[in-house]
């Protein structure tokens, strides 16, 4: 994680680049040629204000099981930030919610950012693990801003994987003229989903194109008409002469990210009752090309970039009568201060946590004859809100008396 933009987060952000378009998109992505123009990187200890949370089966957005047949019941509960990552857990929870007479047994959880974050022209990445179990459907993909009723307002999934399956599937949907859907995919396999891998689509008002760790897995031009849907990588098109409205695909998205259990594109594999699974996120980012800058919205305040404080340490922890803990830390600079979290438990089930502006901190109240685990990480404050730098690692020490 090298960046986070930090931006007044109740306004809406409409990010990309200016009129100026590219005639062709990258076959890789490299950073070196791009900006960072907003990001979240996961870096605090619950959802940032960028994002908010989908509930229930869909009924409430006026959407039954989400349109696609879902199982899942979508809880706040099941979304958490931990340790740089958002964590969204899928699992079998019986009576999870109910809508009328259906009961729902599977929890998950569900963002997205409308109305708080929309992007435009660039390059849009999301580093993820993807879970893997019988009957689960994760995605991060984006949904159309031009206020149409969908498939008008487009959609654009950036990354979708079904069940057990070594694949992640790339998909544009855009409609005709009468509004009814077309779509058009592009599967890759992934070594190993279960581990981090970067999902990215480009967009430069020409084109769409899809990338896995950074390197293109398919393309569509984005101009309506009779012209060839879709392009994948190795040169073969299909839905030649179809007309559709595949400039919806230019507009502003917003963002969403989900684990759906059941739903159409599971065919069939149903999850079962020891369904317990986790999609970690990384970070989510929108480039822009150099030296374009990113446009935002009269209303709102231009960006700043900045960078995290350095990666904390503890110099020694001691204990102190009257069960005590003295924490020395490293001094960081440019730090304003730092946070101190304990618990009795190395996994910090249950912990508590104070901040200090200064590297040494004494954990008081603590019992007798336990064993206590601790760790830090300095912390910057800039616009009002606090930047975390990576947590220490681990010391532990036992209270005696």
């Amino acid at each position: 994680m090298k960046k986070l933009l930090l931006l007044v987060a109740t306004l809406t952000f409409t990010l990309g680049m200016s009129a100026v378009v590219m005639a062709d998109f990258p076959d890789k992505i490299e950073e070196s040629k791009f900006n960072v123009s907003w990001s979240d990187e996961f870096d605090g200890d619950s959802l940032s204000s960028w994002w908010a949370p989908q509930r229930g089966n869909g009924s409430m957005y006026g959407v039954w099981e989400w349109g696609n047949n879902e199982k899942e019941f979508y809880k706040d509960n099941n979304i958490s930030v931990s340790d740089g990552n958002l964590i969204i857990n899928a699992k079998y929870e019986p009576n999870a919610g109910k809508v009328g007479d259906t009961t729902y047994n599977f929890s998950s959880g569900r963002i997205w950012s409308k109305d708080r974050i929309h992007l435009g022209y660039g390059y849009t990445e999301a580093r993820i693990r993807i879970p893997s179990a019988h009957g689960i459907w994760p995605a991060f993909w984006m949904l159309g801003t031009n206020g149409k009723t969908w498939p008008g307002c487009g959609e654009i999934d950036i990354m979708e994987s079904f069940n057990m399956q070594a694949i992640s599937q790339a998909t544009i949907h855009y409609p005709t003229e009468t509004n009814t859907d077309l779509y058009n995919y592009y599967q890759k396999n992934v070594p190993d989903k279960t581990e981090f891998h970067t999902y990215g689509v480009y967009r430069d008002g020409t084109h769409i194109a899809f990338y896995l760790d950074r390197e293109v897995i398919g393309f569509a031009t984005t101009a309506d008409g009779n012209v060839d849907a879709w392009s994948a990588k190795d040169g073969y098109t299909w839905q030649k002469g179809i007309y559709g409205k595949r400039s919806v695909l230019n507009d502003d998205h917003y963002l969403l990210l989900n684990v759906a259990v059941g739903g159409n594109l599971t065919h069939g594999d149903n999850p079962r009752t020891d369904l317990n699974v986790n999609m970690y996120v990384d970070y989510v980012r929108h480039y822009v090309n150099k030296p374009v800058t990113p446009t935002v919205k009269p209303t709102t305040v231009k960006p700043t970039t900045v960078s995290k404080p350095a990666k904390a340490k503890i110099k020694s922890l001691k204990y102190k009568k009257k069960r005590k803990l003295i924490v020395k830390l490293k001094k960081i600079k440019g730090a304003a201060g730092y946070q101190v979290r304990w618990c009795d438990s190395k996994s910090f089930d249950g912990y508590e946590q104070k901040n200090t502006k200064k590297p040494k901190f004494t954990i008081k109240g603590l019992d007798k004859n336990t064993k206590y685990w601790v760790k830090a990480r300095a912390y910057k404050k800039v616009n009002g809100a606090k930047l975390y730098g990576k947590w220490s690692a681990k010391k532990s020490k036992k209270v005696k008396k």
